[in-house]
């Protein structure tokens, strides 16, 4: 993998997308099952056959995911947090990432089965949220750097106006 700055590589931000989207399809495709997947069996109401398969498939994107982040958190950010750009957004992101990280922890090892339905429901839509947070992440602060860009460009070309005043000056007093 390439090293992470300010921008990330091409190649590491696509394997990122790629992992996000097997998690994001794996986690709803789990949740969507878990709640309405329910299959007649011969004594009553049973689990469907995939819920556990994309259980284990989420999980390993978790794992996946957990180490494409943990790059991220060690290199992009603290490079990152002193150009003050898109503070909020990348906040939201930490804060749900680190939600997610917390809950799915909790779901599994810790919580009873009072507070599984909630807590699986706000991870699930933790989850849903965690693309859009990104995009809107992405989208500010490439504007941001746009208009950093473009006001640099300002600065560095010469006022032509200013410039011909100076010659006409100039021209003037020879």
């Amino acid at each position: 993998m390439s090293k992470i700055s300010l921008t990330i590589s091409k190649s590491y931000r696509y394997f990122f997308y790629v992992v996000l989207g097997v998690s994001l399809v794996t986690g709803s495709g789990f949740w969507l099952i878990r709640r309405f997947g329910f299959v007649e069996g011969d004594f009553g109401p049973e689990s469907h056959f995939l819920q556990y398969p994309l259980l284990q498939a989420h999980g390993f994107s978790a794992f996946l995911m957990m180490m494409v982040l943990g790059a991220i958190f060690a290199s992009h950010i603290p490079k990152t947090w002193s150009s003050k750009r898109s503070r909020i957004s990348g906040i939201s992101i930490t804060s749900s990432v680190v939600f997610s990280v917390v809950s799915a922890y909790s779901l599994y090892y810790l919580v009873g089965e009072d507070w599984h339905e909630w807590l699986g429901n706000s991870h699930a839509i933790i989850g849903l949220l965690l693309p859009i947070i990104l995009l809107v992440h992405i989208k500010m602060a490439r504007a941001t750097r746009r208009t950093k860009k473009q006001k640099h460009k300002r600065q560095a070309k010469p006022d032509r106006n200013k410039q011909r005043q100076e010659e006409q000056v100039s021209h003037a007093t020879t």
